[in-house]
């Protein structure tokens, strides 16, 4: 919404012809390139922050799953809650879709920070197996399971396309 509305502005402000045709051509060649360069960085800074926190967070998460604890956790005792709405296989189903998303995840972040290191990432072999689970589990939990499981996963655009990403090495 910022962004529109700063868009807006910027557009209404071109259109009143403040200045002449060459002053404002000449404020918008200096002007746009320092405008991209904050965006960038902003951008860039945003990017930083959320792989870190949210890869601490997926991190602590799946080390809770492979030590038998993650009933424990907040998302352990919400997936306990849907016990009354889904049978047990696809409850079984959507703590196997939780870890292997986390799975994919922490491996897509890592594959971003490798490569912004400039450390050449190897292939994995086991990563098409991987997804063919993961679309296996999506297609047992249903559109349900998925809209249940949603607040749990942290499924922003960013995530999606990081997963994506790792899909397509």
């Amino acid at each position: 919404m910022p962004g529109l509305l700063f868009a807006i502005v910027l557009h209404g402000l071109f259109n009143h012809f403040f200045l002449p045709p060459v002053a404002t051509t000449i404020v918008q060649v200096t002007a746009f390139p320092l405008v991209v360069a904050v965006v960038y960085r902003r951008s860039e800074r945003s990017l930083r922050e959320w792989l870190e926190i949210g890869m601490d967070v997926d991190v602590w998460l799946l080390e809770q799953i492979q030590m038998g604890r993650f009933a424990d956790t907040k998302i352990g005792r919400y997936l306990f809650t849907l016990q009354k709405q889904f049978p047990g296989e696809i409850l079984a189903d959507l703590f196997c879709y939780v870890r292997l998303h986390l799975e994919l995840a922490l491996r897509a972040k890592g594959i971003l920070m490798m490569q912004e290191n400039g450390f050449e990432v190897p292939e994995d072999p086991e990563i098409r197996e991987k997804f063919t689970e993961l679309h296996y589990l999506e297609s047992s939990i249903g559109k349900t399971g998925r809209l249940a499981i949603a607040p749990v996963l942290h499924l922003s655009n960013q995530e999606l396309w990081q997963i994506y990403f790792v899909g397509k090495k």
